[in-house]
């Protein structure tokens, strides 16, 4: 974009198969840009929930996304740990070990990095830095710069008021009592 106009990313954490047979089909029909982080450990496994398992995307429909080019993967951790509860040497595998899987397997560079649970702190900026990526995101806070860049959570509990304001200038300064 030419600076004049707002802009927004279209994201998806955590890899569950539903991003393949609902939402990959809207967005090949508007042709939407859109940016999957993955949970690489939950490729091809089910999630599990407190209501029962969820599936996760299998390598197949990653390899089929792949070749369009509206579609980018991108790494979401190796286990969907919060890296700040780990050691140094757990935190530092979950974040390497994601990335050069999801290169040897989907055959691009990996370049951005979705904290899980949206939980980092200046270590594990240090670490993401020190894998590679280049810009790392977080729903819980920014700073301002290219390893904690904020995104806006959207979920099926978000009503169209709700979603609005989420896209507002107003969301950051009320979300606290929402």
């Amino acid at each position: 974009t030419d600076g004049s106009r707002e802009s927004a990313a279209v994201t998806f954490d955590d890899g569950y198969a539903d991003n393949y047979t609902e939402a990959y089909p809207i967005i090949k029909k508007y042709e939407i840009p859109v940016t999957f982080f993955l949970t690489v450990s939950q490729i091809g496994r089910d999630w599990d929930f407190p209501d029962g398992p969820y599936p996760g995307l299998s390598w197949e429909d990653i390899r089929t996304m792949n070749n369009d080019p509206l579609i980018s993967f991108e790494s979401h951790g190796f286990h969907h740990l919060d890296l700040t509860r780990l050691s140094e040497e757990d935190s530092s595998i979950e974040i390497k070990s994601s990335r050069i899987i999801l290169e040897e397997n989907i055959g691009k560079t990996v370049r951005f990095f979705s904290y899980p649970h949206g939980s980092f702190n200046e270590r594990i900026i240090e670490q993401v830095k020190e894998a590679g990526y280049q810009s790392a995101f977080s729903v819980i806070s920014s700073s301002g710069d290219n390893y904690s860049r904020r995104r806006i959570l959207i979920s099926c509990r978000d009503n169209m008021f709700r979603f609005q304001l989420k896209l507002s200038p107003l969301y950051w300064p009320l979300r606290r009592i929402l």
